[in-house]
């Protein structure tokens, strides 16, 4: 899953951000509700994000999400936890960040052996998308790979030996942990 890329859009920002005031400019600007926003070092690896989504799919297609929302469902599991309130605080913008990312959530009334990913002319109109959306609220699109860190793990309530190397199998299993954790 990892070498298979989730739709998703790095951005920077000159200036630290006002967190409640860039999410409010996003959800009034974002081009439809597929379109999810995540603070600096959330999204980590590739299959962090398709195991998060798929655990909401699940969820969304047994009518058993806790969220009221797939987007907040995704971010739900994407915290590792079982409180839709706490998932946005962790995975939220918050202030003084300076960078993110815009994710865009494959329709979870996909089904099949092989994952929703877009195809060239999807994929094209999502990079128009995500730079009208970026000029609308301010930050710059970066071309950056996501990375895996301690900061970032940690600010997903996944908290690490700092000793030790976060990789993407713990995200993954700190993902799957909202099952478990209340």
């Amino acid at each position: 899953m990892d070498g298979i890329e989730f739709p998703h859009f790095t951005w920077r920002s000159s200036d630290a951000i006002e967190g409640s005031s860039l999410t409010r400019s996003f959800l009034k600007h974002r081009p439809d509700e597929h379109w999810v926003l995540v603070g600096e070092g959330v999204a980590q690896c590739h299959a962090q994000l398709w195991t998060a989504w798929h655990s909401a799919a699940r969820r969304q297609r047994r009518s058993t999400s806790l969220a009221r929302s797939f987007d907040a469902e995704f971010l739900r599991y994407l915290a590792g936890t079982h409180h839709v309130s706490d998932a946005f605080k962790r995975a939220g913008m918050r202030d003084g960040d300076e960078a993110g990312c815009f994710l865009v959530l494959p329709d979870w009334k996909h089904e099949g052996n092989h994952l929703p990913t877009p195809d060239e002319s999807k994929r094209t109109e999502m990079a128009g998308n995500a730079s009208k959306l970026a000029d609308a609220i301010g930050v710059d699109l970066v071309d950056e790979p996501l990375v895996i860190s301690h900061e970032g793990a940690q600010r997903l309530g996944f908290n690490p030996d700092p000793s030790s190397e976060v990789t993407c199998d713990a995200l993954i299993g700190h993902v799957i942990s909202a099952e478990f954790n209340s």
